[in-house]
C-alpha cells in the first residue's frame, strides 16, 4: 500500500477542521477554541469554574499531563469546529502541544510534546464511545497518541496534530487498536517534505505512564518516526529491537525517542541468519479465487481479474480507496506475537479460539491469491521467517484473512491432503517444506516491492525494481499468486 504526498505540508493540514484553531487548553469542549489568547501561556492559577466544567474522563488526561509540565496548565492546543459526535470527521476532539526542554547533557533534545484527547472516553456518556462491556477496564480504545518532534522552533509545527488526527480516524474505522512494537507503514515523509523519516514504531510513552480515569484505563502509546530502512528491519526482526536501537543512537531518537525529521542516517538491526521472524501478520489489500488452471507464468492478467478492474473502474476507484484525503495509505497492524487470536484481532467470533471446531468449512482443489505490492513485499518474510521456522503468517482485509502456514501448526483447518480450505472469509493455505523452499528461490525478488526512492543510501540498483502486475504460479501445487496494485483488487 503505497502513497506519497505533495510538495509542504500534507494535504490534510489544509482539509482538516481539527487544525482550523490553535489556541490554550479550554476548560471544556463546549467553550469555543478562537476565545482564548494562544500566546498568552495561562495564569496557572486553580480554577473551581474548570474543574466543575471540564469532562472527567479528560480531566483525568489533563491531570496526568499536569504532573509531567506543572508550568504549563494551559499548553497551545489544537481543536475541531465540529465535534465528531455532532457529525464532524475528527475523532479527537484536542491535541495539546507542550513544550520540553529536553536533557541537553544526555542528548535528549528539545521539542515539542504532541499530545490526543479522544481516543479515550472523555465524557462517559455514550456520546462518542459506547458503555464499556462487564469486566472491560479500558475507558473508549483505552489509550491516547502522542508524538515527540525536535524543534527548537517557539511555535508547533501542525502537521503532527494532524498526523495524529489521520492515526485516529484509522482506529475509529477499523476498530484496529495499536500496540507497542507495531509499526505504521506510511510511504510518505511524515512532514511533506523530501524527509527520509516516512514511517511510524509504537512505542510505551516516555514519560506519560497509564493513567485511571472515571471512565476506565488509558495507556499512552508514542508514535516515534523511522525510516523505510528502520521500518524494514522492524517487520523482519522486532519493533522493539529497532526501538531500542534508536533510544541508543542521540541521532536518531535518544532515550525518549523523539523524533527528528530532518536525519539522515539510519539505526542498524543486526539480524541472525534465518532467525525467526515476530511479525504473524499485516494488513494489506488481499483477495482470492479457485485456482481455474488458465493462469500463466507471466504479468498478463487472468480474464477474471481483468473483468474484476472494470468494474472496479466503473464503479469509481476513489470509492474503493483506503486513502481518503490526505493522499496517504497506512500499512497497519503489524503483529508482535504469534497467536492467531492476537494476529487477528478483529474477525468475526468463529475465528477466533481455536483454529478448528465446529463450523463451516470448503475445501478448495486450489487457489489464486491476489495481493497488493505492500503485502507482497512482505511474502519473502512470511515464508523465510515464519513458514521455514513452523510458524504462520496472515494478510487481512476487514474481515478477510489469508493465513499460510506449515504443516507443523497444530489444529488448522487444512492437511497434507486438503492444503487450501476457507471458513467464511477466512482462507487457510498448506506450505509444505518443498514448496516453502520453492517459494523462497522465486519470491525472493519480492522484498524490493516496498524499497524507497528515497533512501538508498548511496546503494546502486544492481536490477530494476519489480512493478505490478505480476504473476507467479506452481502447477503442481494448483497455486498461482498475482501481485496487483492496490485498486485492482476488490473488497
Amino acid at each position: 500500500m503505497s502513497g506519497t504526498s505533495g510538495a509542504g505540508v500534507p494535504s490534510g493540514v489544509v482539509q482538516n477542521s481539527a487544525l482550523s484553531f490553535v489556541a490554550q487548553a479550554q476548560p471544556t469542549s463546549e467553550v469555543p477554541p478562537s476565545t482564548a489568547d494562544p500566546g498568552s501561556g495561562g495564569s496557572g492559577e486553580p480554577n473551581t469554574e474548570t474543574d466543575r466544567l471540564m469532562p472527567a474522563g479528560l480531566k483525568s488526561l489533563y491531570d496526568a499531563c499536569a504532573k509531567v509540565y506543572p508550568a504549563q496548565p494551559n499548553p497551545l492546543q489544537v481543536t475541531t469546529r465540529l465535534k465528531y459526535w455532532l457529525g464532524g470527521q475528527d475523532p479527537l476532539d484536542y491535541i495539546s502541544m507542550y513544550w520540553n526542554p529536553g536533557i541537553p547533557e544526555e542528548n535528549i533534545p528539545s521539542h515539542w510534546h504532541y499530545v490526543s484527547f479522544g481516543l479515550s472516553d472523555l465524557h462517559g456518556d455514550g456520546r462518542v464511545h459506547p458503555a464499556p462491556a462487564p469486566g472491560e477496564r479500558c475507558s473508549g480504545y483505552g489509550l491516547e497518541l502522542t508524538f515527540r518532534l525536535a524543534s527548537a522552533a517557539r511555535e508547533p509545527p501542525l502537521w503532527p496534530a494532524a498526523l495524529l488526527q489521520q492515526l485516529a480516524r484509522y482506529i475509529f474505522t477499523t476498530g484496529n487498536k495499536f500496540c507497542a512494537g507495531d509499526h505504521v507503514s506510511w510511504h510518505a515523509a511524515l512532514d511533506g517534505s523530501s524527509s527520509r523519516v516516512r514511517h511510524l514504531l509504537v512505542a510505551d510513552e516516555s514519560q506519560l505512564p497509564p493513567a485511571d480515569t472515571p471512565h476506565g484505563a488509558v495507556a499512552f502509546l508514542q508514535m516515534v518516526g523511522c525510516t523505510s530502512r528502520e521500518l524494514r528491519a522492524a517487520q523482519r526482526s522486532s519493533g522493539f529491537e529497532v526501538l531500542k536501537a534508536l533510544s541508543d543512537d542521540p541521532r536518531c531518537g535518544g532515550r525518549w525517542l523523539v523524533t527528528r525529521a530532518e536525519r539522515r542516517a539510519s539505526v542498524r538491526v543486526s539480524a541472525a541468519a534465518r532467525r525467526a521472524a515476530h511479525l504473524a501478520g499485516v494488513s494489506a489489500r488481499v483477495r482470492w479465487q479457485r485456482h481455474t488452471g488458465e493462469e500463466q507464468q507471466s504479468s498478463a492478467l487472468s480474464p477474471s481479474v481483468e473483468r474484476q478492474i472494470k468494474e472496479t473502474l466503473q464503479r469509481g476507484l476513489s470509492s474503493m480507496s483506503d486513502r481518503g484525503t490526505e493522499g496517504h495509505n497506512m500499512s497497519t497492524d503489524s503483529f508482535e506475537m504469534s497467536s492467531i487470536e492476537r494476529a487477528l484481532p478483529q474477525l468475526p467470533e468463529m475465528m477466533q479460539g481455536s483454529w478448528s471446531g465446529d463450523r463451516d468449512v470448503e475445501y478448495l482443489d486450489g487457489v489464486h491469491l491476489m495481493l497488493n505490492a505492500e503485502g507482497a513485499s512482505l511474502l519473502p518474510l512470511a515464508i523465510d521467517g515464519r513458514v521455514l521456522q513452523d510458524r504462520h503468517f496472515t494478510w487481512r482485509q476487514g474481515a478477510r484473512a489469508v493465513t499460510i502456514l506449515p504443516p507443523s501448526v497444530a489444529g488448522a483447518l487444512v492437511c497434507a491432503r486438503q492444503p487450501y480450505a476457507c471458513s467464511g472469509d477466512w482462507l487457510q493455505i498448506l506450505i509444505s517444506p518443498d514448496l516453502a523452499k520453492e517459494m523462497s528461490q522465486q519470491l525472493s525478488v519480492l522484498s524490493r516491492l516496498a524499497e524507497s526512492d528515497s533512501e538508498s543510501d548511496g546503494e546502486t540498483e544492481k536490477s530494476p525494481r519489480p512493478r505490478p502486475p505480476l504473476v507467479f504460479s506452481w502447477p503442481a501445487h494448483r497455486l498461482t499468486l498475482s501481485v496487483l496494485h492496490d485498486t485492482e483488487i476488490l473488497y
